[in-house]
């Protein structure tokens, strides 16, 4: 799935542990990657600004979807793509250090 928000929270994400790749993006990017997202836009002056539907429903995130992100920051429209990956095991720290101690 695709969305477009103008805020994120961690609920939206279904997995417990998962990465996220960002990538800013200029306006024409981020309407050209958006013409077949489903608006979730919380903010009416975003979804006026953005040309989408204002829309305040929560989405439910998976591995593989990509999210949109119209945000002002300072005053400023921002652009940003997320892709929601899967995460790789984290090593724990004394893991990390379990041969050091051998030597």
């Amino acid at each position: 799935m695709k969305f477009i928000i103008s805020s994120m929270s961690l609920g939206f994400f279904l997995a417990k542990d998962f990465l996220l790749e960002v990538h800013e993006l200029s306006e024409e990017e981020f309407q050209a990657l958006a013409y077949d997202g489903i608006s979730h836009i919380g903010h009416q002056d975003i979804a006026d600004i953005t040309n989408f539907a204002y829309n305040k429903q929560p989405i439910q995130v998976r591995t593989g979807d990509v999210i949109l992100v119209a945000q002002k920051y300072r005053g400023v429209l921002k652009f940003h793509c997320l892709q929601v990956m899967e995460a790789h095991p984290l090593i724990r720290e004394e893991e990390l250090y379990a041969d050091e101690e051998m030597i």
